[in-house]
């Protein structure tokens, strides 16, 4: 049966290796993307609301993030829109 590539001296398991690291490349750039904002929003929640933070901690719920994420993105909407 015929390949898609020639096999010249390992040349098929050289396209196996760079989509492999290809592949690992993506996966390890969406894990940093999804980080950075999750690590940018616990830096702020710890220095702006501590006991926030502590309850996040103790309860494992990130419903009160969320909350206070929700309210803070109102009040900057608001700040705009009577800016304009």
């Amino acid at each position: 049966m015929a390949t898609p590539y020639p096999s010249l001296d390992g040349f098929e398991r050289d396209v196996a290796v760079g989509r492999l690291r290809r592949m690992m490349f993506h996966i390890i750039a969406l894990g940093a993307i999804v980080a950075a904002p999750v690590a940018t929003v616990s830096l702020w929640l710890l220095l702006t609301n501590p006991m926030l933070a502590a309850e996040v901690a103790d309860n494992g719920s990130v419903f009160p993030v969320a909350r206070v994420l929700l309210v803070s993105l109102g009040k900057a909407i608001a700040a705009v829109l009577a800016f304009l």
